[in-house]
């Protein structure tokens, strides 16, 4: 796969895909899409695929995927016309900083056209600085290359095949990919609402809205759309949660949110279904994900 496919980088900080061709050598250009190729095995091969919801971490055999999802039109022309893409190098002496490299390829099927494109997220320490001493060995000696480069690791982040963006780790994706459409996430209005909610009493709602990060929001989120607030009372809810071993408390009909992080983690959890007991154990667990099986 990839065969003869141009090594391209994504630039980062930028509104729109910026795409640069790494101009390499043919020796070098079939290395890298040899580990890449190889990489991409790794990440999908023998995997179920679980369909993204953002509310469950895979298993290390399985990988998650994002149907219909539109690459965008700058990623596509490059793999349609390398040619026609601009080579990385420098821009007002500084090379531009690197969001993600990637091979890909484009097939025909009649009218029809077909992109496989793997993606590794591209880190800071991928970059050989020239700031440091960088020592290589050569004939039992060391020397010292002054020159800018990159390295390229052995692992991909990313799979988009027809029209699927397939990934084990959604931390990593969105490193690459803005994905805040294919998950719900409360805005800061949803998290105002929630705090002046009816059914609930927070201790210090400024320091809950200072505290609400991506998880926190994206509880709130699906609390909302199980409308569990809505449908369940305070008293009810307290009782649920004693059965699985979680502690609310209720003051004038409504669940008091505590100002600690941690209690408000276990009581998110549990109204969005995530803590149960065990059945052998007896104890208490807040899981980091779910899926439903039945």
């Amino acid at each position: 796969m990839f065969e003869n496919s141009s090594v391209m980088v994504l630039r980062a900080n930028t509104k729109e895909d910026e795409v640069y061709k790494i101009e390499v050598d043919a020796e070098t250009q079939n290395s890298i899409i040899t580990s890449m190729s190889n990489a991409l095995d790794e990440l999908i091969a023998e995997k179920t695929q679980i369909i993204f919801d953002g509310s469950y971490k895979p298993n290390e055999d399985e990988i998650l995927k994002i149907e219909n999802y539109q690459l965008s039109d700058e990623i596509k022309d490059a793999i349609r016309d390398p040619l026609g893409v601009p080579s990385f190098k420098k821009d007002n002496d500084t090379f531009p900083e690197i969001k993600a490299i990637f091979v890909g390829e484009r097939t025909e099927d009649g009218e029809t056209e077909k992109f496989n494109v793997v993606f590794q997220r591209f880190r800071k320490e991928q970059y050989i600085s020239t700031k440091w001493c960088n020592l290589f060995f050569e004939n039992n000696t060391f020397f010292q290359e002054k020159r800018f480069g990159i390295s390229i690791a052995d692992g991909v982040d990313c799979y988009y095949t027809d029209k699927e963006l397939q990934f084990s780790s959604f931390y990593y994706a969105r490193q690459i990919f803005d994905l805040s459409e294919c998950y719900r996430s409360a805005t800061d209005s949803e998290v105002e609402s929630f705090t002046t909610s009816s059914k609930l009493a927070l201790d210090n709602s400024e320091a809950f809205k200072g505290m609400a990060n991506t998880w926190i929001r994206r509880k709130i989120a699906m609390i909302n759309d199980s409308q569990v607030l809505d449908n369940y009372s305070a008293k009810e809810i307290k009782s649920r949660a004693k059965l699985v071993g979680v502690d609310i408390d209720v003051k004038d009909k409504k669940i008091v949110i505590p100002n600690d992080k941690e209690k408000i983690k276990i009581i998110l959890g549990f109204l969005d279904e995530e803590a149960y007991k065990g059945p052998f154990s007896q104890k208490t667990f807040l899981a980091n994900s779910k899926r439903q099986v039945h």
